[in-house]
Parts: C-alpha cells; sequence; structure tokens
C-alpha cells in the first residue's frame, strides 16, 4: 500500500471505526469488510470536509448500501441550502477510477431524488430524506455530485459528457448543480491539514489605526489582492474559529465578485471588512523614518471570524481577474487576544456576525401604495394588511400580509413568468422597474377585494396541493411540491379571476368548488411534464424554466377550453398499498383518530444541546414561547401562547429559531418531536402509538380474533 494511501486509511480507521454501520457486511470476510468500510469512510472524510461538521455527523452521512441509488453519502450544510451527493470508490493500491457507469448510476440518483422516488431507499438514507427535501425546494439551493477515488481522479469524456448533459438539464435558470473529482491528493492533502501548524498571515497595511489599551488591536486598509493570497494559501483552515465556513459562490457573494472584478475602486466603500484574531501581533514599519507609512504585520494563530464570505470572494475575483484586484482595497480590523479574558475572542465572533440584515422586501414598505392598501383593507373588509417586516401577520381570517397578496397577485398575474421567476428566487417580489414584479402587481394595485379574495383562493390551492403532495409519489409528488404556483397561475387563469367581484353568495360557492378545478389542473400539469419533456426530465427545473412553463400553461389550457377529458393518471404516481409507503404525517394521524383533545396545552422540547443553548436564555424571557394548545385541524393545529397565532408544528419551531436569531439553525426540523403533551409524550409518540394499535388490529382482524 503507497505510503500515501496508508495514511488516509489510518486516518479513516481512526476517526470513523465504529461510527459507519456495516451491519450489512457481517456476513463477509474480513479482506471484504475493510475495504467497503474504507469506501464508506472516504466518503465520510469529504462529507467532513466540506461541511465542517464532525466525524459522528460526517458517518451519518453515509448511506452506501442496497438501494442507495448510486450515492455513497448524502452531505447537508447547516444553516445553508446546499448539498453534496457523494461516491466514493477507494483502493489500497491508489489506482481507483470512475467510469461512465458510476456516473451515469449517480446522475440517475439525483433523478429519483428530484423526483421524489424515496420508496425503495434504505433506511440510511430514508432518514436523511426530509433534509434533502428542504434543501431541494430552497431556491437558493445549490448541489454537487462529488465524485471521490483514492487514485489519479481523471474522468473519461464519456463521464464527464453526463455530468455535462445532467448540468445542462438541471441548470435551465441558473447554476444549481455542478460536480467536483477529488483524488487521493485531495484526500492526502485533507489528512495533512488536520495535523497542520497554526495559521500564520502577514498583513500589509496602510491608513492603519493602533489600540494598545485595553486589549492590543489594529484596524487598516489592505489589498484584496493579499487578503485572496490568505485563502489561497490556507483554505477553510483561515475560519477555524468563525461561527460558519465561506458558503461559496451564493448570490450575495457573487455581487462581491462582480463588484472586485468590475468596480474594484469603489469596493472599499461598498464592503463592511473582515476581523482577525489572533495570539500575537508583531508590528514592522515599512520605513523607519516614516512611522505612521505602510505597516507590515505578523500574526501568530490567527483566524477570520467575520468577514469569510469577503475573503472567500476576493480569492474567485483574483482567478478570474487578478490585474483587477490591484485597484481594490478591504478594510480589515486585527484583534490579539492574548491577554483577553477567556472567551473574549468568542464574544467578539458572537458579536460581529449578529445583525439585523435589510432585505429588499423592506425598501417597498415606503411606497404611499401600501399605506392605501391598508387603508383600503380596513375600510372595505374591516381586515387587516400588514406590510411592515417585523409586524406580526394577522389570524389567517382576520387578514394577510403584503408577502402572502403579493405571492397571489403574481400567481393571478396573466404573465406565467412572474410566477416562475418567483419560484426561481422569491426575492423577485420585490423587484421594481418596468419589468420588476413588484412594479407589475402593485403599480396599479387592485381593490382590496380583489386582492383578499386572491389571497383566499391562493390558500385553498396550497391546502389541495399538501394532500395531493401526501397521496402521489415519484414525479407525482415531485409536481405537487415544485409546481405549486404554476398550479396556482392555472386556476387563476382558468376560473379565478372572473369571480374576484362575486357577491359573497356567489364567491362561496365557487370557492367550495375549487378543489375539484386544482386538482383536475394538477393532474393535467403532471401529464404534460412527461409528455412534453419526457418522464426523465428533472422535475425542479422544469418548474424554473419560463419556456417549459409557457409551454405547460397553453397545453392544459387549450385542454380545458376544447373540454379534452382528462387522460388516465399513471397508477406508478399514486400511492399503492404494494410500494413500500413513507409514513404518514404525524398531524394527519393524531387529527383523523382525534387522539388529542382540542384545546390540550403542548410544551416545547429543544432537539439538542446546540439547540438547547441558542434558545435557553429566549425562552426563558417569556413561559409563553414554550407553549401552544392543539387545534384538531391538519394545517395548522398548533396555536402559539406567544402571539395567539395558528402554525405547523414545523414551521412554528422555525419561527422560533428565527426570533432567537440562532444563526447555525439547520435547514429543516421535524417539529412534531419538539411538541409534546406533558407526561404523555411528543406529536410523534402519540402518532406512533395510534400506529401501532390500527397495526395490531388489523392483525386480530385479518386472524378472525375481533
Amino acid at each position: 500500500m503507497p505510503r500515501q494511501v496508508a495514511h488516509v486509511a489510518t486516518a479513516i480507521k481512526r476517526d470513523f471505526a465504529g461510527l459507519i454501520s456495516m451491519d450489512d457486511y457481517v456476513k463477509k470476510d474480513e479482506g471484504e469488510k475493510e475495504q467497503a468500510f474504507l469506501s464508506r469512510g472516504l466518503a465520510a472524510l469529504f462529507a467532513r470536509d466540506v461541511t465542517g461538521c464532525d466525524s459522528a455527523t460526517a458517518a451519518a452521512c453515509v448511506v452506501d448500501g442496497r438501494n442507495d441509488y448510486g450515492i455513497d453519502a448524502v452531505a447537508v450544510l447547516d444553516g445553508a441550502p446546499q448539498i453534496w451527493l457523494i461516491q466514493s470508490k477507494w483502493s489500497s493500491k491508489g489506482t481507483a477510477g470512475f467510469g461512465v457507469g458510476e456516473a451515469l448510476k449517480l446522475v440517475n440518483g439525483l433523478r429519483r431524488i428530484d423526483q421524489r422516488q424515496y420508496d425503495r431507499l434504505n433506511d440510511r438514507f430514508a432518514a436523511l430524506a426530509d433534509r434533502v427535501n428542504a434543501v431541494l425546494d430552497d431556491a437558493r439551493a445549490r448541489i454537487t455530485l462529488l465524485v471521490v477515488v483514492m487514485g489519479p481522479g481523471e474522468l473519461s469524456p464519456e463521464a464527464v459528457e453526463c455530468f455535462e448533459d445532467a448540468k445542462r438539464d438541471f441548470n435551465s435558470l441558473g447554476a444549481v448543480l455542478e460536480y467536483e473529482i477529488r483524488n487521493a491528493a485531495d484526500a492526502w492533502q485533507i489528512v495533512r491539514n488536520e495535523l497542520a501548524e497554526q495559521v500564520a498571515l502577514e498583513a500589509k497595511m496602510t491608513d492603519w489605526l493602533h489600540v494598545q489599551a485595553p486589549f492590543e488591536a489594529y484596524q487598516g486598509n489592505m489589498p484584496a489582492g493579499d487578503i485572496a493570497q490568505w485563502f489561497e494559501a490556507h483554505h477553510g483552515r483561515l475560519f477555524e474559529q468563525n461561527i460558519r465556513k465561506s458558503l461559496g459562490l451564493t448570490k450575495v457573494n457573487n455581487a462581491i465578485v462582480t463588484t472586485l472584478t468590475e468596480n474594484p475602486s469603489a469596493f472599499w466603500y461598498f464592503n463592511n471588512g473582515i476581523t482577525v484574531l489572533c495570539d500575537t501581533i508583531e508590528a514592522t514599519p515599512f520605513s523607519r523614518s516614516d512611522p505612521r507609512g505602510p505597516v507590515t504585520l505578523r500574526l501568530s494563530n490567527a483566524s477570520v471570524v467575520n468577514g469569510a464570505q469577503t475573503v472567500a470572494a476576493a480569492y474567485e475575483a483574483l482567478k478570474k481577474n487578478p490585474d483587477a484586484l490591484l485597484d481594490a482595497h478591504v478594510s480589515v480590523k486585527v484583534i490579539s487576544i492574548r491577554d483577553c479574558p477567556e472567551g473574549f475572542g468568542n464574544d467578539i465572533t458572537t458579536a460581529t456576525n449578529t445583525q439585523n440584515s435589510v432585505e429588499r422586501r423592506d425598501f417597498v414598505t415606503l411606497k404611499p401604495v401600501q399605506g392605501q392598501i391598508r387603508d383600503d383593507f380596513l375600510l372595505q373588509l374591516q381586515k387587516t394588511y400588514v406590510f411592515r417586516r417585523g409586524e406580526l401577520d394577522p389570524p389567517p381570517d382576520s387578514g394577510c400580509s403584503i408577502v402572502e397578496a403579493a405571492f397571489a397577485l403574481a400567481c393571478a398575474h396573466h404573465d406565467p413568468r412572474l410566477a416562475v421567476r418567483v419560484k426561481v428566487e422569491p426575492d423577485e417580489l420585490w423587484q421594481e422597474g418596468s419589468q420588476g414584479i413588484y412594479t407589475r402587481i402593485f403599480q396599479k394595485p387592485p381593490p382590496a377585494q380583489q386582492i383578499w379574495r386572491a389571497v383566499l383562493l391562493h390558500r385553498v390551492i396550497r391546502e389541495v396541493l399538501h394532500e395531493a403532495a401526501g397521496e402521489r409519489q415519484g414525479r407525482a409528488a415531485g409536481v405537487a411540491e415544485h409546481g405549486g404556483l404554476l398550479l396556482a397561475h392555472l386556476v387563476f387563469q382558468h376560473a379565478g379571476k372572473n369571480h374576484f367581484d362575486d357577491s359573497d353568495e356567489e364567491w362561496e360557492k365557487f370557492i367550495a368548488e375549487v378543489p375539484g378545478i386544482a386538482v383536475d389542473l394538477l393532474n393535467r400539469m403532471t401529464l404534460y411534464v412527461d409528455i412534453e419533456f419526457t418522464s426523465t426530465s428533472f422535475v425542479r427545473s422544469t418548474f424554473m424554466n419560463e419556456d417549459r412553463c409557457r409551454t405547460l400553461v397553453k397545453r392544459v389550457l387549450d385542454d380545458l377550453s376544447s373540454g379534452a377529458p382528462l387522460p388516465a393518471v399513471p397508477m406508478d404516481y399514486l400511492r399503492t398499498s404494494s410500494r413500500k409507503p413513507r409514513k404518514p404525517n404525524t398531524v394527519s394521524i393524531l387529527v383523523d383518530v382525534g387522539r388529542i383533545s382540542e384545546g390540550t396545552l403542548l410544551t416545547f422540547r429543544t432537539g439538542g444541546d446546540p439547540e438547547e443553548l441558542a434558545l435557553r436564555a429566549w425562552l426563558a424571557e417569556d413561559s409563553r414561547r414554550g407553549q401552544a394548545t392543539w387545534v384538531n385541524e391538519r394545517a395548522k393545529p398548533l396555536l402559539w401562547s406567544a402571539d395567539g397565532r395558528r402554525y405547523s408544528a414545523s414551521g412554528l419551531v422555525t419561527h422560533m429559531w428565527r426570533l432567537a436569531q440562532w444563526e447555525k439553525a439547520p435547514v429543516s426540523v421535524q417539529g412534531p418531536a419538539r411538541w409534546a403533551v406533558p407526561g404523555v409524550g411528543t406529536l410523534v409518540d402519540l402518532a406512533d402509538a395510534v400506529l401501532k394499535e390500527q397495526d395490531t388490529d388489523e392483525t386480530l382482524e385479518s386472524e378472525g380474533i375481533v
């Protein structure tokens, strides 16, 4: 075994022994079992590297085994919608390869996930399905197919073509999917980095300020190119004490790169700068005769604790256009924590990363038209309309927010591209200008009654989609999850807008018919996705493609206008007992059997130490924050004591995370596991008990005992 390969094998055994499941190799010989363990451990090693998680979490990412869809590990980044689908190949000789067959398996696995074909997944993979769905459903999703081989890592032209075809299919509107190949040298580098010495940096500053007490610090300006070279030399080790690593090329980070390359002289004015903590600072002036001139700082055990995205973006800009960075400068603060009280460095990290962001939505609150709509709602409908972020949304029967109204009006617009643009990027709702969605739906705002009825209609459509997603599987479930906004557009165009001015009696009659209309349109849309774009097309990217969505709208509306009957929906798209079903929805189980009495008090339970630390003080400020009462309805069964509003179990938990400003909150949560009937159990426990009782009854009945 080559020396570097042996070192990687030793590191995998040291870090992952006992953590990676090998239950499926119990009856295999030791040599075969070790090879499989090292291959799975290699996937875990890279899962840990890309996400920055610990070894136990990385081991839980491994899904290799039967029914793994060609995917050996699934790594999800906490706090950001980013996922890596990893396939690993181990060779003790360091000669592992990766052919077109493996590439096809990996891409096919992605297609199955995109189409929600989870029915045949192994248990390790199924346990991660909710987190994977949460990423895929996020408009900011980034997916990486990560190939890891203990070998040279060269892809054949056929494998490259396979991955490029997948990118072309999936990235119809923006860079969502990418692929990477990592080899034995990369694995060796990860192992070496874990043993590397502390990071030492050199900072050449101009226009600097020196603070000597109570703790030594420097503030000054540095060339952006020097910052980029820090990242080039140290990569992720540069952020060891930060709350997060670089998030990669997000929308915001892309904007940073654009400014650096296209308007570098203005970058200093636009950017907040970076903060570096270190043990010691050694300052050397450029000229002894000019002590206020440029100075070189040598920093020991340094870490960037704020501005990681700026550093990473500078590196990307350096690769794109090194000359542009000559005119770009960054404000840098360096603090020595050698003589600071214990924990002061963590306090700095927390403080510099805590801020109230300003969103594009905040600017539209300045528009007079929003105040006019609020007044119209109050005077005409005796309803509440809120448009400032931070204001509590009214109870559903009492009004709506600008967000709910904007989604409904975008779907109601005659141009389906608005619904597509909002699907791709919800923040597009607030885009102004002649083609901006905000301008097109609010420049000449409809009367309050039309806005309110659009909201009500959209709510009914969302309820239909929620029910449909639970009744369908595979591609049909994917269409229900990703095609919601386009379905709403179809309902509005086919039937909805003509009823906005109906009498109350006519409106109530119409709204009762909407569920049936929506299901019919959903079935037609599902079938035409397959007919127009084949049954192997990516569902998610279809509904993010303007041309494809316009085609779907035309086909469905043409069908309806011609009176064409609804073609039969394939049975494979409907849940049947012959297929392995996903566990029924917890809340639906409890509501259907009336397991919890209306008004029962529920209490909140944190899901582990990180959540406990993040929420403890916030919960202690008001005991009502940890309490809710049960409402026996599927959609929003929790009435939160803190604000008197209704939520879904998961929706309330994520809402609480936002209010508590938990920066490292996961992307998704199993909300029913957090809420419990005191002395009885969590909602999940109660639902499991109901299922067991039902299974027992069915068994007794089948045996003729009852």
